[in-house]
């Protein structure tokens, strides 16, 4: 297609020597969107989208910074990338962005923060693609029945469990991530995500959507007979967005820097584990729950031939640790 303009569609800006539609720059659009409505509908935001040429537009940001390197993409630029000649009809769709999507801006137009989290779910093909890999057999056992493992990956979700049903991590992952990857790939991958949040999540902010929760811990049952502490929880729910965490309260050991070096200094990089088989987890603790107020936790782990001992606030942050090795 011919990518030029002619003197009936643009014009050239004697002042800043680039080219520009000529009624780019009117009365009615001239500002910028500094003072854009605080809160737009979903519904009507959502509906923007219903427009091949809209999504056409986002898809044009992407292309421009990837060439450019930079977020600000002028009128004419976006509307050469889509590929419109008509200036008027254009500008329509654009506006239907702008507010929830796109902003007005010194020198053009960038992407909001939604518009940017929209363009990346349509990349990572959240929306419109599907994938299906495995049951793979792992090279793992159950921590509850010592059963064989597999994992599978289908609709976006990964999911490691045993022969018994015995779920031993389920994780989201987007279309564009199993592309072309294995299963032990998807798994690696999903493990530095799952560290990534829960190091989010006892700092009390939610990973999915960054609201402020209120991590704590979960008494599942009386303790008896309980190899792995797995009657005390470490848990957590987002009032915002509903997401939600549980894993055997020594898990939390796992995101603290001291226990990914020793873990390191023994030539087990954490991220290259499958992470229901480490010790915090699977192995028998000295676990106590104090009387405290707030309560805390107290445990001790053997980590290779170093002794982990712990406290745990009411957050799940480690308040104290101590190591000794035989």
């Amino acid at each position: 297609m011919d990518d030029t303009t002619d003197d009936s569609d643009a014009e050239m800006d004697a002042n800043t020597n680039r080219e520009t539609d000529a009624d780019e720059f009117t009365a009615e659009n001239a500002d910028t969107d500094a003072a854009a409505p605080a809160r737009v509908d979903p519904a009507d935001a959502f509906a923007a989208l219903g427009n091949s040429i809209r999504v056409d537009i986002l898809r044009a940001f992407l292309e421009h910074q990837q060439a450019a390197a930079t977020p600000v993409v002028q009128f004419s630029t976006l509307r050469r990338a889509v590929g419109l000649r008509d200036s008027g009809q254009f500008r329509y769709h654009l506006e239907q962005l702008r507010g929830a999507f796109v902003e007005k801006c010194d020198g053009g137009y960038r992407l909001t923060y939604a518009g940017s989290a929209v363009l990346t779910a349509i990349v990572a093909g959240t929306y419109t693609d599907t994938d299906t890999l495995g049951p793979t057999p792992l090279d793992s056992a159950c921590t509850f029945c010592e059963a064989a493992v597999s994992a599978t990956y289908r609709d976006g979700v990964l999911t490691v469990s045993c022969g018994n049903e015995h779920p031993l991590f389920v994780w989201a992952l987007p279309p564009n991530a199993a592309a072309g990857a294995s299963i032990e790939h998807l798994i690696e991958l999903a493990t530095t995500l799952a560290f990534q949040s829960y190091e989010l999540v006892v700092d009390g902010t939610c990973s999915e959507c960054y609201s402020s929760i209120a991590p704590g811990f979960e008494s599942t049952g009386d303790g008896t007979d309980d190899a792995a502490g797995r009657s005390i929880r470490f848990t957590a729910a987002c009032d915002a967005c509903s997401a939600a965490w549980s894993v055997p309260v020594g898990f939390v050991l796992l995101t603290h820097p001291e226990i990914e070096r020793l873990y390191h200094r023994q030539g087990r990089p954490l991220r290259t584990q499958y992470w229901w088989e480490l010790e915090p987890v699977t192995s028998a603790v000295e676990l106590e729950s104090s009387e405290t107020d707030p309560p805390r936790v107290r445990l001790s782990v053997d980590i290779g031939d170093t002794t982990v001992r712990a406290t745990l606030d009411e957050t799940g942050s480690v308040a104290e640790l101590e190591f000794a090795t035989d």
